[in-house]
């Protein structure tokens, strides 16, 4: 290898392990939506968005207006509401879950051109795709042009093909597509444009033997024959949660539009899920307080509702007022004003807020953790009934100087399990533990000795140093914060090590928020000189 002197540079791969803080405010909503393909175990997928057009766009009605949430007359579109609140309140990413037990059929339709027929069939099944309008118009060249949109209720005059003037619908335009051939070898071939850009429909041409005769252009073709999926069941969400394992980046679950009471079941299921995976917590909705008999009051209340007691859950209370973007005093005014939601799509994005502001280890709670997007809570809680619920660990939404804020930060173990009492000590461990087996990946194999051993203490001491001096841990010094071991004889034994396993244990003082802050006065009383 050296045959002449002089210097030779070699680059030799370092023992330490870099290790980097895993996401903790990825939020996946699950629950029956009227757009996007359902997820089961054939079909479909959890589908990742980072804005509510992205919403709109792809499970939102035609044109996507109002942030993707439907007008169901006076029936509110609740996974509308949740993720514009979770966008609206911090959040950045998020998965979307459509899930069904039947689910429906696509809108289709068929335009016939003189080189064959184009047949435009919607990206996913239901309803939504009804009523789009397919126009193709054609230029001198003999490339297609399509429009895909909606009729706005007025028309227009233009000259067709045959230069003849002639009434046409005026089109509120969602996409359009210029340029296109019916050659298979161009590149502007119509059927891979469409189906590589278009978030509407695809297209699938079949060659005419003969040729059709030529139509008159622009022809317009109505896109119809869609039908709805149908509501999940236990079984349908459990074929969903079981997709979601594939994707260890997620921390935060919410099922927009249901509640503990009514679907007890499906929450249980996403728990056991979540405590599987260990990694995630379920924002869990209570039943709407509609009425006083439903309103939680109590520690009977409380107890008498069944709530989870698993440290991968915690609950908002009350539900939250939102606009009805649909609602207008002069033309709307049969509609509701409000809809009353579930806090879990608020709370998921506050919690990803407070993270990228404090971090994860800071309670997302106190006079920063306003509520926003939302005219404020159904039911006005106040010191007396706050005292009740907070002790079992209901978080309670309050306008304690102004706006209304979250004013509690505690899962719902508050009783059966108190070290995991608090939000940030559950999911910081979460984010510890998953920062950890990601990066634990890369010495997988390799080999089982003190070289390896000493590498991972310096590696996961290196992280947990830098989340020591983050603020995240209690302790003055980082011996007094966290520990890192792994070594024969310490973590292991020698049967471990002929087992193939290498065990590192790794312990921390987590912080915990200052519930009860209490200051005592007292009076100085003057003395005599």
């Amino acid at each position: 290898m050296y045959k002449h002197p002089g210097v030779y540079i070699e680059h030799v791969p370092s023992n330490m392990l870099a290790i980097e803080a895993a996401s903790t405010s990825i939020t996946t909503f699950v629950g029956h939506i009227k757009r996007g393909t359902a997820v089961t175990d054939k079909d479909g997928a959890p589908e990742f968005i980072s804005s509510v057009s992205q919403y709109a766009q792809k499970f939102g009605p035609l044109g996507g207006g109002a942030g993707g949430i439907r007008n169901e007359a006076d029936k509110v579109d609740a996974f509308g509401h949740a993720v514009n609140m979770f966008f609206a309140n911090g959040g950045s990413k998020a998965y979307i879950v459509p899930v069904a037990k039947a689910k429906g059929t696509a809108s289709n339709g068929t335009a016939t051109l003189k080189e064959g027929d184009v047949k435009f069939t919607a990206t996913s099944p239901g309803k939504w795709a009804d009523g789009l309008i397919a126009r193709i118009t054609s230029d001198l060249d003999g490339e297609y042009t399509l429009t895909l949109g909606t009729k706005t209720g007025k028309t227009e005059k233009i000259k067709n093909s045959a230069d003849a003037e002639v009434d046409v619908d005026v089109l509120d335009v969602l996409e359009t597509f210029a340029d296109l051939k019916l050659d298979a070898d161009s590149g502007q071939f119509i059927e891979s444009r469409i189906n590589q850009s278009s978030m509407l429909v695809t297209a699938k041409f079949t060659k005419a033997t003969p040729a059709n005769p030529a139509p008159t252009l622009p022809l317009d073709t109505e896109i119809k024959g869609g039908a709805d999926s149908t509501a999940p069941g236990d079984a349908d969400f459990q074929l969903a949660f079981d997709r979601l394992k594939d994707h260890r980046s997620i921390s935060i679950m919410v099922l927009p539009g249901l509640n503990w009471k009514d679907n007890k079941t499906v929450y249980e299921r996403a728990i056991t899920h979540a405590e599987f995976m260990q990694n995630r917590m379920v924002l869990v909705d209570p039943e709407n307080p509609v009425n006083d008999a439903k309103q939680l009051k109590t520690p009977k209340d409380v107890k008498d509702a069944g709530f989870p007691t698993s440290p991968y859950s915690t609950l908002y209370y009350p539900y939250l007022k939102v606009a009805n973007p649909f609602y207008d005093a002069e033309t709307a005014a049969n509609l509701p004003a409000t809809f009353e939601i579930g806090p879990s799509g608020m709370a998921a994005g506050l919690w990803g807020r407070i993270d990228g502001a404090r971090g994860v280890w800071k309670a997302p709670a106190g006079l920063e953790a306003t509520v926003r997007g939302a005219l404020g809570p159904n039911v006005l809680i106040g010191n007396a009934i706050q005292d009740n619920l907070n002790e079992w660990g209901v978080n309670c939404m309050r306008a304690i100087i102004g706006p209304t804020v979250v004013w509690g930060g505690r899962t719902l173990a508050t009783k059966s399990q108190p070290q995991y009492r608090y939000v940030p000590v559950r999911r910081t461990q979460n984010m510890i533990g998953e920062s950890l087996y990601n990066a634990l990946q890369s010495v997988v194999f390799e080999p089982n000795d003190h070289k390896l051993w000493s590498g991972l203490r310096a590696g996961i001491g290196n992280f947990m140093d830098g989340l020591h001096r983050a603020g995240a841990f209690q302790g003055e010094k980082a011996s007094d914060a966290y520990f890192v071991n792994c070594g024969l004889g310490s973590t292991m034994t020698q049967g471990d090590i002929d087992a193939g396993i290498v065990r590192v244990v790794v312990g921390f003082a987590p912080l915990k928020p200052a519930e009860f802050v209490v200051v005592q006065i007292q009076q100085i009383v003057a003395q005599a000189a």
